[in-house]
């Protein structure tokens, strides 16, 4: 029997499209998918959608197209307030799963995860590096993904609001970069939520935590920093 995962999933564009499909067959997959962006025709060459839903709610698109049927979706923007409007739906989640690439997006997400006092999977990838950030509320307080990279909580970058709707994407991105960014973030999933569902304390410092990748290289990173 697969081991069950209940998420908060936020973004469901590229790397979500790569991504969610393997994890449901890794887990018995349940939650909340969030985005309110409308699939364009140029998302076509790096994201899995059907020409077809052209137009419609990404979030809706994609958990029918990947028949994602334990996920709820959610056709809008995260902000800070989320948390207060949703709380009793929110009472079963064990991790946020956060799949955009803008800055205000990431800071709500990092609040709500604080405040359920959760850990949260950060994802990401420009047009040649992918990136998988885990954050567990019992590390050690420098690890904290709004100390590791300070930017996300001071950068309106890829504001949703500030794009008419749209997220901004500074470079573009290789359907590849979004899949590798979609492995790295379920390998790390695996790690902390398969069979084992939680990391005990000891075992702690062993467990990666980040792992980024370009062309030349992966570099993987452990509690301990190293």
């Amino acid at each position: 029997m697969k081991p069950s995962l209940n998420a908060l999933i936020v973004g469901a564009g590229g790397v979500a499209s790569y991504m969610l499909p393997a994890l449901a067959r890794s887990f018995e997959l349940k939650g909340i998918l969030m985005d309110a962006d409308t699939l364009e025709e140029h998302n076509l060459d790096r994201q899995i959608f059907k020409s077809s839903q052209v137009g419609k709610n990404k979030a809706i698109s994609l958990r029918q197209h990947h028949k994602l049927t334990g996920l709820l979706p959610l056709p809008e923007y995260i902000d800070d307030a989320f948390i207060q409007r949703n709380r009793e739906g929110l009472k079963n989640i064990e991790v946020i799963i956060v799949l955009v690439d803008n800055h205000p997006a990431r800071r709500s997400c990092i609040l709500t995860a604080q405040q359920l006092d959760i850990p949260i999977l950060l994802c990401g990838n420009e047009y040649e590096t992918s990136q998988a950030i885990y954050y567990h509320p019992d590390m050690h307080e420098s690890l904290k993904p709004e100390e590791r990279y300070p930017e996300i909580m001071t950068s309106d970058e890829g504001s949703p609001i500030n794009c008419t709707g749209e997220a901004l994407e500074s470079t573009p991105q290789l359907a590849i970069a979004n899949q590798v960014a979609a492995g790295l973030g379920n390998f790390l999933l695996w790690l902390w939520h398969g069979d084992k569902h939680y990391i005990p304390h000891e075992t702690m410092g062993h467990e990666p935590i980040e792992i980024t990748t370009t062309y030349s290289g992966t570099r993987t990173t452990k509690i301990n920093g190293q």
